[in-house]
């Protein structure tokens, strides 16, 4: 009499979805402290841009750390020559949108980038200011979709709508729900259309934290690309205050911290 119910109980457990228990908020929480360790850290950055039958490279150093009792991210190009200084700085305090500050050294001026201009493309790539930045937390609606399996690793799908669709009208990340670790994100243009998807690849772990050494960032609609290779990453070293001040970054790319 008792085999219905049980084996009724274990279709529903088989049927539950991988990581059903957690919130789509917790695992969007988990998925930003995975790609933005607290740890202050640094690395060298090798961009590479794939446009038709020509590609393009440039190298960037960048740093995270604490400031003012928020967070900040700075990306200076280091090479090559003509491009050397070019900086982007993005300090977020909890609670609040990130601000963000470009310095173009032919124009030999800082210029605050408004909210309107966070998605822009970083220097002609497939990457925007933003993804060089924070994971939004804020202003989108989060929800878990069913689960998926991507080389033999179970992932969650996670959806979010932000408010503000003149970009993006939502974005899909797949997961590892007990780790956080994303395996690629999916971006949907606002006519609901896949237009580029970044995967995180190559991951190691440094100084005991998992860290993707390759991030690519296709664009499926033009069939272009672009992507990031991290090298010498160093996390816990103290970073100069002076290297997060807007004021200070016609003087980045000269920083001892590159040496």
């Amino acid at each position: 009499m008792h085999k219905p119910i049980v084996i009724a109980t274990l279709l529903c457990c088989l049927a539950a979805p991988v990581g059903a228990a957690d919130k789509p908020e917790a695992l969007l929480q988990r998925m930003q402290t995975w790609l933005e360790p607290a740890q202050p850290s640094t690395r060298r950055l090798t961009m590479t841009i794939r446009s038709g039958g020509e590609t393009v490279s440039w190298t960037a150093g960048q740093a995270r750390g604490p400031i003012d009792g928020g967070r900040a991210v700075l990306t200076v190009l280091l090479e090559p020559g003509d491009l050397r200084g070019t900086a982007l700085l993005m300090r977020q305090q909890k609670g609040k949108p990130p601000e963000q500050w470009l310095y173009l050294p032919y124009l030999r001026r800082v210029r605050k980038v408004m909210p309107v201009d966070e998605f822009e493309s970083f220097l002609n790539t497939d990457f925007t200011h933003s993804d060089l930045g924070f994971v939004n937390l804020a202003d989108r609606t989060v929800s878990s979709l069913w689960p998926a399996n991507i080389d033999g690793i179970a992932v969650m799908q996670l959806q979010e709508v932000p408010k503000d669709r003149d970009t993006f009208s939502r974005i899909v990340s797949f997961v590892v729900p007990a780790t956080g670790q994303p395996l690629k994100r999916e971006y949907y243009d606002v006519a609901n259309r896949l237009w580029k998807v970044a995967t995180f690849e190559n991951v190691a772990t440094i100084h005991e934290l998992p860290t993707a050494q390759r991030i690519r960032m296709e664009d499926v609609q033009t069939g272009f690309g672009s992507e990031m290779r991290a090298t010498d990453i160093a996390y816990g070293l103290p970073i100069p205050p002076a290297l997060f001040d807007p004021a200070q970054l016609s003087k980045a790319a000269d920083a001892s911290i590159w040496q």
